[in-house]
């Protein structure tokens, strides 16, 4: 078990790293700061300066090692155009974010397995027939769009809900519902068609025969069997997530790091961009690693697997 967690944990690194790296040379690619922050009325020489006062008249590899250098010790860097410490922005914004995805994310996946495990235990059922409807329609549309159509439905024609702002409770029930329609409906799939294949199995129709509870045969031995896929999902799901939050976040004025992102990135504030990514690995890597231990626990024979 110990070797296992080891082993993840170092792929986790190499991993972050590796992101470090492609962001700081794709952010590179994508255009020079200072030309923004330059007047149109600046010569070339005062470009150049402020070239040099941001670092940027260095090499790559320079610029590169003088940045890993910065974050191994928790300095992400000052705002280019604020000239703000980043982690004060980042220390601004995450909390905002944490509040929106933390309960969007659990409720989905609350409302993913308790439906797609309903749906297969009554299996071609109304209730099966009204969770693949469900299922489809959250593949099928955009989430971008389902925002907008909340937006415009809820907020502006009807008038139940604020459209901006979290200040109240009902600033929450559009935003946690947009990205909940569009992160439940692969969960709840994958859910279905595992339990289907559990429960046909021979060890489920063998605790049946022994007079098992139906509550126990479908919650306790058939769900914990069908996990493994599921758990695996939600690791690929989390990026999505965080992709859906920065829609979701611009549509409904969110002040989060969605927002935050999408300004820097328009804004070629490399520090800012750098450092939003630096924190969502760190999430992303970090509740991936977490879902991989969690498959030892599941199924003790990962626990002994070469790896």
């Amino acid at each position: 078990m110990v070797r296992f967690i080891i082993i993840r944990l170092l792929q986790c690194i190499v991993a972050f790293f590796g992101i470090l790296i492609i962001t700081f040379l794709l952010l590179r690619v994508s255009g020079d700061p200072a030309a923004l922050l330059a007047s149109p009325n600046f010569s070339p020489e005062q470009v150049q300066a402020i070239r040099v006062e941001l670092g940027l008249d260095k090499s790559w590899g320079e610029q590169l090692g003088i940045y890993l250098n910065q974050v191994a010790h928790g300095n992400l860097g000052e705002s280019l155009l604020q000239k703000k410490p980043v982690i004060t922005k980042i220390g601004d914004a995450l909390p905002n974010t944490l509040k929106l995805m933390v309960p969007s994310f659990v409720l989905a996946m609350i409302l993913a397995f308790i439906l797609g495990v309903l749906a297969a235990t009554y299996r071609d059922s109304w209730w099966d027939n009204i969770v693949k409807f469900l299922a489809v329609l959250g593949q099928a549309l955009p989430g971008f769009w389902v925002a907008i159509m909340a937006v415009l439905i809820f907020s502006v024609q009807l008038q139940w809900l604020p459209v901006a702002g979290m200040d109240t409770p009902a600033n929450y029930i559009l935003p946690v519902s947009t990205i909940v329609f569009f992160t439940m409906p692969g969960m709840m799939r994958l859910v279905r068609s595992t339990m289907l294949d559990v429960l046909d199995s021979e060890y489920i129709k063998m605790a049946r025969i022994k007079g098992l509870p139906e509550r126990t045969v479908i919650w306790k031995h058939a769900l914990r069997n069908a996990l493994i896929s599921p758990l695996t999902i939600i690791g690929m799901l989390l990026p999505g997530v965080v992709t859906g939050a920065v829609i979701t976040e611009q549509i409904f004025n969110w002040p989060g790091m969605g927002r935050l992102l999408v300004e820097a990135t328009f804004a070629r504030d490399f520090p800012v961009v750098q450092a939003v990514v630096i924190i969502t690995a760190i999430l992303v890597l970090g509740i991936n690693l977490l879902i991989d231990i969690s498959y030892a626990w599941v199924d003790p024979q990962i626990r002994f697997q070469r790896t």
